[in-house]
């Protein structure tokens, strides 16, 4: 093989690479929220992890953190201790973080009770992954984690695994 040989084929590897990561990075980043995202949110209704119906308007005028999640995702299952953490901080600022549960409820009150978790945790079952698409997570993967502020407005999104010091960026940018 001529040395021009393996350079075109150098080229074409790197540009094959870049390629695909541009379009790894476009499926993977959450697309824009639907328009009326969060009205979507606050018409629902959904039962806690106890069979009680929690209107998501109770909500409404508050900082808003919407964590969709399931049991059996262990991204979803490794970040809700930081959830609960973040929301203890947080909830005498008018923060509320709830976690929409693509799941069933006895897995869900399961797995609250075993980790002693006291944020709202609401089973939406597969309906939860509309709800998760009209805030912006085509993909429908899972963990996906949307921020209304008081306003009623998505102000951020962020598929895969959140971590305390982003949520906390997040949070201190709409206190501020």
């Amino acid at each position: 093989m001529s040395r021009r040989q393996w350079v075109l084929g150098g080229l074409t590897a790197i540009g094959a690479t870049a390629l695909g990561a541009w379009f790894s990075h476009r499926r993977n980043s959450p697309s824009p929220a639907a328009d009326g995202a969060a009205d979507i949110v606050f018409a629902q209704t959904f039962p806690d992890a106890d069979g009680t119906p929690r209107p998501m308007s109770q909500w409404r005028g508050q900082i808003l953190v919407l964590n969709f999640w399931a049991t059996w995702c262990p991204p979803c299952v490794e970040e809700m201790p930081v959830l609960q953490a973040v929301r203890d901080a947080y909830r005498s600022k008018g923060v509320e973080i709830v976690g929409i549960a693509i799941d069933n409820a006895e897995k869900v009150r399961s797995f609250r009770d075993k980790m002693s978790l006291t944020l709202p945790l609401l089973v939406a079952g597969v309906g939860g992954s509309e709800l998760g698409r009209s805030l912006g997570n085509l993909s429908g993967a899972l963990p996906y984690t949307a921020l209304i502020n008081r306003s009623g407005q998505v102000a951020q999104r962020k598929l895969g695994q959140i971590h305390a010091p982003e949520l906390q960026a997040w949070l201190d940018a709409q206190l501020d």
